[in-house]
């Protein structure tokens, strides 16, 4: 009986060993049923009149492809075009490149403190430059030699050229801060921020901005009411072109959070020319004549009274790819373009998309897959392959500033709250792509139990809300996670 027993237990205990590693491996995915399984996705019922295309292959020297799902076909890559600007620009500038703003004269200040023939504003375009620090560090230099009073005006001097916004954007866009124009001269993102909040019901939303100091010369006409909490959101806020004035319609909830937003200033250089008469008043310079706005004709001035750096490449593009900013990227594309003036002098934005097809060459990366119309990916004109992609991410995976830029799932940037409570938690690395009808993510995952793979994953021509098209890209991005070896 003893004997009997011992062998049910016996039994008992091996069935249950040996289910353990099935029951682990029931979730595992092997390489060679990628290709399958993505399609599943693709060929989901609500994508059927959409567009999908997926590239995925190992980081390796000789990399596998694992899934090609239209893989050399064009789709527009929206904010993935970033990607592209943000990794040639490290390259060809390099990683410790940075952008000055400079004041200079042709002379010194004469002994009662003047500084004849005026002041000269030399601007290269700073994506992070403010009025809070680097403003005050402009004119606080020039106090410390001694500047008390400009004589001649203000002028400007930039070596950047071309269209400060793609002529391919949409016009619904142009009002907002993500399309703010990418100036030489620019300060503060060339954006203004607002809020709109709920009052008691029947009474004006209350409009406020974040910065009133900064608002001065906007008007606002707020028609917007406070709606009961089971009303319907129609609030409204819009910016006619080249105006500084906001129009704010419509109703929001009594009960609704508030409505956070930002509107791109009309006029960058002018707003530059305003902040900076504002700071040199405040720190007891005076200034005679007004400040002109004007791209001088005169000789370059040769001395310099104040320099303000930006922050290195290695680090701007944390910012623009981590937080898809896209004045960020448009300035970095006419950097490049600067940077390379003898390819183009008279545009700079066509010289940043020569020198990102000139080391797209060198990387063996063909042309033909590639053609942006801006640096940023907001126009719909852009068209990339998901191939060129992964090829492009190939050539950077082992650049250490280049990684750190991208968001990691479920810890920051736009993928802060996205693959919560999933496997692609911090094993995805990834740039995000949105806009209506088209959303993309594309980087690299590092599945626990296989090599790292790069991969590209776009959807566009779809009717669906971003939220819900985001669901099937991220159903594909969760395949990579589950990856092993099954030999």
């Amino acid at each position: 009986m003893r004997n009997t027993i011992f062998i049910k237990i016996t039994l008992v205990v091996i069935s249950l060993i040996t289910a353990v590693p099935a029951q682990a491996n029931s979730n595992r995915l092997c390489p060679a049923e990628l290709q399958k399984e993505v399609e599943k996705v693709a060929q989901s019922p609500k994508l059927k009149a959409a567009r999908v295309g997926v590239y995925i292959q190992t980081n390796a020297p000789n990399p596998q492809i694992l899934a090609n799902l239209d893989g050399d076909r064009y789709f527009i890559p929206a904010s993935n075009a970033k990607l592209f600007v943000t990794a040639i620009a490290l390259k060809t500038l390099g990683a410790n490149y940075q952008f000055a703003t400079r004041l200079m004269s042709h002379n010194l200040p004469n002994a009662k403190g003047e500084l004849e023939n005026g002041l000269w504003l030399i601007g290269t375009g700073d994506p992070s430059f403010n009025s809070e620090t680097g403003l005050k560090s402009l004119v606080s230099q020039l106090k410390k030699k001694g500047v008390k009073r400009i004589n001649g005006g203000i002028w400007t001097l930039t070596s950047r050229r071309g269209a400060e916004v793609a002529g391919s954007w949409e016009w619904s866009d142009l009002q907002h801060y993500y399309a703010a124009i990418a100036s030489p001269f620019t300060i503060n993102e060339n954006a203004l921020n607002w809020t709109v909040s709920p009052d008691a019901v029947g009474k004006p939303a209350i409009f406020t901005w974040d910065n009133p100091e900064l608002a001065k010369d906007w008007r606002v006409q707020n028609q917007a009411t406070t709606a009961s909490a089971d009303s319907p959101y129609s609030l409204k806020v819009e910016r006619p072109y080249g105006q500084n004035l906001l129009i704010i319609t419509g109703q929001i909830p009594e009960e609704s959070k508030p409505e956070i937003g930002g509107v791109a200033i009309p006029n960058p250089e002018a707003n530059f020319l305003a902040l900076l008469r504002q700071e040199l008043t405040a720190q007891g310079i005076q200034i005679a004549p007004d400040i002109t706005a004007n791209i001088s004709k005169k000789l370059p001035p040769t001395k310099d009274l104040a320099i303000n750096l930006s922050p290195p490449i290695s680090q701007l593009i944390i910012t623009t790819n981590k937080d898809s900013n896209n004045l960020y990227a448009e300035l970095l594309l006419r950097a490049l373009g600067d940077r390379l003036h003898e390819i183009s002098p008279d545009d700079s934005v066509k010289g940043g998309m020569l020198a990102i097809n000139k080391y797209l060459q060198s990387m063996n990366i063909s042309a033909t897959q590639v053609a942006l119309a801006d640096g940023s990916g907001l126009s719909r004109h852009s068209l990339t392959t998901p191939k060129a992609i992964v090829q492009l991410l190939q050539t950077v995976a082992s650049d250490r500033n280049f990684r750190q830029s991208l968001a990691i799932a479920n810890v920051d940037g736009t993928l802060t709250n996205r693959f919560k409570n999933t496997s692609a938690q911090s094993l995805l690395q990834a740039k995000t792509g949105t806009l209506s009808g088209a959303i993309v993510l594309s980087g690299y995952a590092n599945p626990q139990n296989y090599r790292e793979v790069i991969f590209s994953i776009i959807i566009n021509n779809s009717n669906l809300p971003p939220k819900e098209l985001q669901k099937y890209v991220d159903e594909i991005a969760l395949l990579l996670t589950r990856l092993e070896p099954c030999e």
